[in-house]
C-alpha cells in the first residue's frame, strides 16, 4: 500500500505542479524561486512515481509468483508486462515519466513550451492508473465511461494537490523573506487559482459520483456495510473540510491578502492563508493515503 501511495503522490505532483505554473500569467514563470522550487518537487516527485512504479510492479509479481525466488517473481515480472493491461499501462507509464524528467530537467526549451509539454505528457502517465484501477472493472459502454469518470477524477485531483503544495511554498517563501513580490506571486496566483478550484469541485463531485454508481451501486448502504465504504465516508468527510478551507481561502483569505497589498505590512494576510494551504495539503496528503488503500479492497467486500 505504501508504493501506491507514494505513486499517487508522485504521478499527481509530476501533473499538477507544472498545470499551476503554466495558470501564472505574465513573463514570470520560473523565475520566482518559489516556482522555480515547485518544479524541483514535479522533478522529484517524477523519480518517485517512477520507483513507487517499480515497486508495485514487483510487489504484484511476488504476491501472484508461486515461488519467493527471484527468479521465479522476474519470470512473473515479465509475463505481466508483455500479456496483461496492467503491464502495457506500466510500460506506458514508466516512458512517459521517463520524457517528464527529461523535460524538467532540460534547459534547451523554452520554458512555457517545456511546462506546458511537461503538463501533458504528466496527464496522460496519471491516466494509466484508471487502467489498473476500478475503472477499468467494466466493459462495454459503460467501461468507457468509468474509466472517463476516473480519468477525470484523476486529472482534477492532480490539479488541485499540485495548486496546493505549489501555493505554499510560495508562502511559505513569501513568509520567511516578508518579500512583497513574494506576496504579490502569492495573491496573484492564490486568486487566479480560485476560478480554476470551481471547476475543480464540480468535476470531482460528478466524477466521484459516477465512480461510486458504477463501483458500489445505487445503494448507501454500501457505505456503512463495508471496509471500503467506511473508508470512503472518511474520504468524503476531509474532503468536505478541505471544501471549507478552500472557500475561506477563496472568499476570505485571498481578498484580505489581495486589499492587504495596498498597507505597509502584508505579513498577518501572508501567514494567515499559509496556514489553511499547509492545512488544507496535509488533508490531501490524508486523503491520498485513503485511495491508495482503498484501492486494494474489493468495493463488494466485508
Amino acid at each position: 500500500m505504501l508504493s501506491r501511495f507514494a505513486l499517487y503522490v508522485g504521478l499527481m505532483l509530476t501533473f499538477g505542479v507544472p498545470v499551476f505554473v503554466l495558470q501564472i500569467r505574465g513573463g514570470n514563470v520560473l523565475v520566482s524561486p518559489a516556482l522555480r522550487r515547485a518544479t524541483r518537487v514535479a522533478n522529484v516527485a517524477t523519480i518517485i512515481g517512477l520507483l513507487a512504479s517499480m515497486t508495485a510492479l514487483w510487489a504484484m509479481a511476488e504476491a501472484m509468483s508461486p515461488s519467493s525466488d527471484t527468479g521465479a517473481v522476474g519470470s512473473v515480472v515479465r509475463m505481466l508486462l508483455t500479456q496483461t493491461a496492467v503491464g502495457i499501462a506500466w510500460d506506458l507509464r514508466v516512458a512517459l515519466l521517463g520524457i517528464c524528467l527529461w523535460l524538467g530537467l532540460s534547459a534547451g526549451v523554452h520554458a512555457r513550451i517545456r511546462v506546458a509539454a511537461h503538463a501533458v505528457t504528466a496527464a496522460m502517465a496519471l491516466a494509466t492508473l484508471a487502467w489498473a484501477g476500478h475503472g477499468a472493472m467494466n466493459d462495454g459502454a459503460i467501461g468507457w465511461l468509468h474509466l472517463g469518470a476516473d480519468m477525470a477524477h484523476l486529472w482534477v485531483a492532480g490539479a488541485w494537490v499540485g495548486a496546493l503544495v505549489s501555493l505554499a511554498l510560495i508562502a511559505g517563501s513569501a513568509s520567511r523573506h516578508a518579500d512583497r513580490e513574494g506576496a504579490a506571486l502569492l495573491s496573484s496566483a492564490a486568486t487566479g487559482f480560485a476560478r480554476m478550484g470551481t471547476l475543480i469541485v464540480a468535476v470531482l463531485l460528478v466524477s466521484g459520483t459516477i465512480n461510486y454508481i458504477l463501483t458500489v451501486g445505487l445503494t448507501l448502504s454500501g457505505l456503512i456495510d463495508s471496509l471500503y465504504g467506511r473508508l470512503l465516508l472518511l474520504k468524503l468527510g476531509l474532503f468536505s473540510i478541505m471544501l471549507a478551507l478552500a472557500a475561506a481561502n477563496r472568499f476570505r483569505l485571498a481578498p484580505a491578502l489581495e486589499k492587504a497589498m495596498h498597507d505597509v505590512d502584508v505579513g498577518d494576510a501572508v501567514v494567515a492563508l499559509k496556514h489553511s494551504l499547509y492545512l488544507e495539503t496535509g488533508l490531501a496528503v490524508c486523503i491520498l493515503g485513503l485511495v491508495a488503500w482503498l484501492g486494494t479492497l474489493n468495493p463488494g467486500g466485508g
